[in-house]
């Protein structure tokens, strides 16, 4: 009944269609190609197809080597979640079976699925449970989303634009200073930042949906933080992957005012959730998007290598020695190195 092929351009109006129905904006071909411009990886996207070869599901698989030189591919990296984009349970469940056949058939030493709504019944897949993204249900009415925090973040938000510290600004010009914000954070969270020919692609290859918004120093006009958000019409979410502030400017309450901002962005698009990203269960960043009033969401990471159990993306722990070093090490020698090292993370 069904069929696993390669993805290739004369499907593409077909592959965005059923993402657009049944997926979401990184189950698209623009983001495949914002992937491929921004790390060259080679791209493995296939297509589940019935008898009259019509795309039922969507596998998209982006494969590269990992940090200890394994031949892995992931669905997908440098994305906090991606299910299978798929029409009916039976497409959804061959889409699985054919994995484990690309998998042999490429020659990888794993395959790596980020799931949120869906799960696998099979004990030949590995779980990892250590993550959660947080949903934030939106309303027209920007009083009820705010009634949503706890006390504490309702005064801060109020606090900061009484005190008027910060603007807003949508403006992609702004790209440049909202990228020296990120490669500094990520540097002193001990992890390497990608360049900024990634956030560029974004604007380039998905107009409609990627908007950069800007945080500036009222007094300076500075940018102090930013995020890359991503409207998906197809599911109602605005998506929150990539961002950073400046953490001297804690005490005014920066990144409330960023997500507030978020929040209000949300809702002028008309969308009904704003996905507030990763975090690993008990961190600083679970307990204060909890503050928000936003669900945690369990995400289900799973890694099929045969049953070896050797071939697997390396954990946290086994990375803090590496954390720690980055942290220190020089800013000329990770500003450098670290553009290029990312991709090897697939994070």
């Amino acid at each position: 009944m069904f069929r696993c092929v390669p993805y290739t351009e004369a499907m593409k109006e077909e592959w965005d269609g059923l993402a657009r129905t049944q997926g979401t904006v990184f189950h698209s071909t623009a983001f495949r190609q914002v992937l491929i411009s921004s790390f060259g990886y080679t791209c493995r996207y296939h297509a589940v197809v019935n008898s009259q070869n019509r795309i039922c599901a969507l596998i998209p698989l982006i494969v590269g080597r990992n940090l200890g030189w394994k031949k892995a591919a992931v669905s997908l990296p440098f994305v906090n979640y991606t299910d299978i984009c798929s029409d009916s349970e039976e497409a959804f469940s061959y889409a699985i079976h054919a994995l484990i056949q690309l998998k042999a058939e490429h020659r990888l030493g794993y395959i790596e699925l980020r799931l949120k709504n869906q799960s696998l019944d099979n004990s030949s897949w590995s779980l990892n449970l250590h993550n959660h993204t947080f949903v934030l249900a939106l309303d027209e009415d920007e009083d009820k989303v705010l009634a949503l925090s706890n006390g504490s973040n309702r005064n801060h938000v109020r606090k900061v634009y009484k005190n008027n510290w910060f603007t807003v600004s949508f403006d992609s010009q702004h790209l440049e200073g909202f990228h020296k914000v990120y490669v500094r954070r990520m540097k002193q969270l001990g992890s390497p930042a990608q360049d900024i020919s990634f956030f560029r692609n974004f604007l380039v290859y998905l107009p409609e949906h990627a908007h950069l918004l800007t945080v500036l120093d009222s007094a300076t006009g500075e940018v102090v933080g930013g995020m890359l958000l991503l409207t998906s019409p197809a599911n109602s979410t605005l998506y929150y992957p990539y961002g950073a502030n400046l953490s001297e400017y804690n005490n005014k309450y920066l990144n409330n005012f960023m997500y507030w901002e978020a929040v209000r962005f949300g809702i002028r698009q008309g969308l009904k959730h704003l996905d507030l990203g990763r975090s690993q269960t008990g961190s600083g960043t679970y307990k204060y998007k909890e503050q928000w009033g936003a669900k945690p969401v369990q995400l289900k990471y799973l890694v099929y290598d045969g049953g070896l159990n050797k071939a697997a993306p390396p954990d946290k722990q086994s990375l803090s020695f590496f954390v720690e070093l980055w942290k220190v090490t020089p800013a000329f020698i990770t500003n450098t190195i670290g553009k290029r090292l990312i991709k090897y993370l697939l994070p």
